[in-house]
Protein backbone atom coordinates (compact mmCIF):
# COMPACT_ATOMS: atom_id res chain seq x y z
CA UNK A 1 0.00 0.00 0.00
CA UNK A 2 1.45 3.23 -0.44
CA UNK A 3 1.81 6.14 1.76
CA UNK A 4 -0.71 8.18 0.57
CA UNK A 5 -3.55 5.51 0.62
CA UNK A 6 -1.95 4.38 4.60
CA UNK A 7 -2.42 8.26 5.50
CA UNK A 8 -5.39 8.36 4.20
CA UNK A 9 -6.47 4.81 5.55
CA UNK A 10 -5.64 5.79 8.97
CA UNK A 11 -7.81 8.50 8.91
CA UNK A 12 -10.49 6.96 8.39
CA UNK A 13 -10.11 4.50 11.28
CA UNK A 14 -9.43 7.29 13.35
CA UNK A 15 -12.89 8.80 12.39
CA UNK A 16 -14.07 5.53 13.89
CA UNK A 17 -15.42 4.00 10.19
CA UNK A 18 -13.72 0.46 9.87
CA UNK A 19 -15.44 -0.70 7.48
CA UNK A 20 -14.63 2.45 4.95
CA UNK A 21 -11.42 2.08 5.64
CA UNK A 22 -11.10 -1.56 4.72
CA UNK A 23 -12.82 -0.30 1.15
CA UNK A 24 -10.18 2.35 0.70
CA UNK A 25 -7.71 0.04 1.43
CA UNK A 26 -8.77 -2.48 -1.48
CA UNK A 27 -9.07 0.69 -3.90
CA UNK A 28 -6.02 2.09 -2.82
CA UNK A 29 -4.25 -0.77 -4.75
CA UNK A 30 -6.00 -0.11 -7.87
CA UNK A 31 -4.19 2.23 -10.55
CA UNK A 32 -7.32 4.43 -10.70
CA UNK A 33 -6.55 5.21 -6.65
CA UNK A 34 -5.34 8.42 -7.17
CA UNK A 35 -7.71 10.15 -9.04
CA UNK A 36 -10.50 8.58 -7.09
CA UNK A 37 -8.86 10.09 -4.39
CA UNK A 38 -8.67 13.36 -6.10
CA UNK A 39 -11.96 13.26 -7.29
CA UNK A 40 -13.88 12.54 -3.47
CA UNK A 41 -10.83 14.94 -2.08
CA UNK A 42 -12.34 17.63 -4.33
CA UNK A 43 -16.18 17.02 -4.04
CA UNK A 44 -15.75 17.23 0.07
CA UNK A 45 -13.89 20.58 -0.27
CA UNK A 46 -16.50 22.01 -2.42
CA UNK A 47 -19.47 20.73 0.12
CA UNK A 48 -21.09 18.37 -2.50
CA UNK A 49 -23.77 17.45 0.16
CA UNK A 50 -25.30 21.01 0.23
CA UNK A 51 -27.21 22.79 -2.89
CA UNK A 52 -25.32 25.38 -4.82
CA UNK A 53 -26.60 29.00 -4.42
CA UNK A 54 -27.94 30.52 -7.25
CA UNK A 55 -26.25 32.99 -9.20
CA UNK A 56 -27.42 36.10 -8.16
CA UNK A 57 -28.16 37.61 -11.69
CA UNK A 58 -29.43 34.09 -12.76
CA UNK A 59 -27.97 32.13 -15.90
CA UNK A 60 -29.25 34.07 -20.02
CA UNK A 61 -32.27 32.82 -19.25
CA UNK A 62 -33.10 32.63 -16.06
CA UNK A 63 -34.60 35.49 -13.37
CA UNK A 64 -32.02 37.46 -11.69
CA UNK A 65 -32.32 37.89 -7.76
CA UNK A 66 -30.55 41.39 -6.72
CA UNK A 67 -29.88 42.59 -3.03
CA UNK A 68 -33.07 44.08 -1.28
CA UNK A 69 -34.39 47.21 0.14
CA UNK A 70 -37.30 48.81 1.80
CA UNK A 71 -38.64 51.19 0.63
CA UNK A 72 -42.03 53.50 1.73
CA UNK A 73 -44.30 54.14 -1.94
CA UNK A 74 -46.80 56.47 -0.05
CA UNK A 75 -47.68 55.00 3.18
CA UNK A 76 -47.00 51.35 2.13
CA UNK A 77 -43.31 49.81 2.85
CA UNK A 78 -42.27 47.88 0.00
CA UNK A 79 -39.13 45.16 -0.14
CA UNK A 80 -37.32 45.74 -3.44
CA UNK A 81 -34.52 44.10 -5.49
CA UNK A 82 -32.33 47.20 -5.98
CA UNK A 83 -31.15 47.22 -10.07
CA UNK A 84 -27.58 49.58 -9.99
CA UNK A 85 -25.72 48.10 -12.85
CA UNK A 86 -26.13 48.60 -16.68
CA UNK A 87 -26.23 44.76 -16.48
CA UNK A 88 -28.96 44.50 -14.08
CA UNK A 89 -31.09 46.94 -15.62
CA UNK A 90 -30.91 45.44 -19.16
CA UNK A 91 -31.99 42.13 -17.30
CA UNK A 92 -34.90 43.67 -14.83
CA UNK A 93 -37.53 41.48 -14.63
CA UNK A 94 -36.91 39.60 -17.23
CA UNK A 95 -38.21 35.67 -17.31
CA UNK A 96 -40.16 35.74 -14.81
CA UNK A 97 -43.41 33.79 -15.10
CA UNK A 98 -45.55 35.03 -11.97
CA UNK A 99 -44.58 37.44 -9.47
CA UNK A 100 -45.45 37.86 -5.78
CA UNK A 101 -48.31 40.15 -4.55
CA UNK A 102 -45.12 42.85 -2.83
CA UNK A 103 -42.70 41.71 -5.52
CA UNK A 104 -40.96 44.85 -6.84
CA UNK A 105 -37.71 46.34 -8.23
CA UNK A 106 -36.61 49.48 -7.68
CA UNK A 107 -33.87 50.66 -11.15
CA UNK A 108 -31.49 53.68 -9.72
CA UNK A 109 -29.97 55.81 -12.14
CA UNK A 110 -27.02 58.12 -11.58
CA UNK A 111 -28.73 61.17 -12.06
CA UNK A 112 -32.69 62.61 -13.47
CA UNK A 113 -32.43 61.77 -17.15
CA UNK A 114 -34.94 61.07 -19.33
CA UNK A 115 -35.71 57.20 -18.95
CA UNK A 116 -37.58 54.47 -21.49
CA UNK A 117 -38.79 50.75 -20.76
CA UNK A 118 -40.36 47.96 -22.27
CA UNK A 119 -41.31 44.30 -21.30
CA UNK A 120 -39.21 42.18 -23.82
CA UNK A 121 -39.04 38.51 -22.38
CA UNK A 122 -41.06 39.83 -19.54
CA UNK A 123 -43.90 36.92 -18.91
CA UNK A 124 -46.31 39.45 -16.40
CA UNK A 125 -47.87 42.84 -16.80
CA UNK A 126 -46.40 45.11 -14.65
CA UNK A 127 -46.97 48.78 -12.56
CA UNK A 128 -44.28 51.08 -13.84
CA UNK A 129 -43.71 54.59 -11.63
CA UNK A 130 -41.09 56.96 -13.13
CA UNK A 131 -39.61 58.90 -9.72
CA UNK A 132 -37.61 62.26 -9.54
CA UNK A 133 -34.28 62.51 -7.35
CA UNK A 134 -36.91 64.04 -4.53
CA UNK A 135 -38.41 61.00 -4.40
CA UNK A 136 -41.68 62.19 -6.10
CA UNK A 137 -43.60 59.48 -8.45
CA UNK A 138 -43.85 61.58 -11.99
CA UNK A 139 -45.28 59.40 -13.85
CA UNK A 140 -47.42 55.82 -13.52
CA UNK A 141 -47.81 53.64 -16.44
CA UNK A 142 -49.41 49.97 -17.00
CA UNK A 143 -46.89 47.67 -18.70
CA UNK A 144 -47.91 44.77 -21.04
CA UNK A 145 -46.39 41.45 -20.85
CA UNK A 146 -43.95 40.94 -23.53
CA UNK A 147 -44.40 44.44 -25.13
CA UNK A 148 -41.56 45.95 -27.26
CA UNK A 149 -43.25 49.04 -27.07
CA UNK A 150 -41.02 51.68 -25.36
CA UNK A 151 -42.57 53.56 -22.64
CA UNK A 152 -40.73 57.03 -22.12
CA UNK A 153 -40.40 59.16 -18.74
CA UNK A 154 -42.33 62.38 -19.90
CA UNK A 155 -39.94 64.11 -17.46
CA UNK A 156 -36.47 63.62 -16.06
CA UNK A 157 -36.73 61.25 -13.46
CA UNK A 158 -33.81 59.41 -11.26
CA UNK A 159 -35.74 55.94 -10.38
CA UNK A 160 -37.85 53.25 -12.01
CA UNK A 161 -40.46 51.09 -10.32
CA UNK A 162 -42.08 47.99 -11.43
CA UNK A 163 -44.23 45.90 -9.54
CA UNK A 164 -47.35 43.16 -10.00
CA UNK A 165 -50.09 44.98 -12.26
CA UNK A 166 -52.41 46.63 -9.91
CA UNK A 167 -50.20 46.96 -7.51
CA UNK A 168 -50.06 50.85 -7.76
CA UNK A 169 -54.25 51.85 -7.89
CA UNK A 170 -54.67 48.94 -4.71
CA UNK A 171 -52.79 51.04 -2.69
CA UNK A 172 -54.19 54.31 -3.40
CA UNK A 173 -51.15 55.74 -5.61
CA UNK A 174 -50.41 58.01 -8.72
CA UNK A 175 -48.50 60.36 -10.06
CA UNK A 176 -47.34 63.07 -7.17
CA UNK A 177 -47.13 60.46 -4.24
CA UNK A 178 -43.77 60.40 -2.36
CA UNK A 179 -42.03 57.68 -2.05
CA UNK A 180 -39.09 57.27 0.55
CA UNK A 181 -36.08 56.05 0.07
CA UNK A 182 -33.04 54.77 2.33
CA UNK A 183 -29.71 56.40 1.36
CA UNK A 184 -27.98 53.26 0.58
CA UNK A 185 -30.65 52.80 -2.27
CA UNK A 186 -30.05 56.90 -2.77
CA UNK A 187 -26.54 56.67 -3.16
CA UNK A 188 -24.89 56.70 -7.40
CA UNK A 189 -24.11 53.45 -8.37
CA UNK A 190 -20.11 53.02 -7.39
CA UNK A 191 -17.99 52.85 -11.31
CA UNK A 192 -16.90 49.21 -12.21
CA UNK A 193 -13.68 48.64 -12.68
Amino acid sequence: MSDECRVQSEEFKKDGAPRLAASRRRACSSPAAPALFAALALLAALGCDRPAAPPATGGPDQPQHLPTATIRVGSAPLVVEVARTREEQAKGMMFRKRLGPNEAMLFVADRDTNLEFWMKNTYVDLDLAYIRSDGVIVQVERMKALSTDPVYSLEPARFTLEMPAGWLAAHGIGAGAKVELPPEVVRPAEPRP
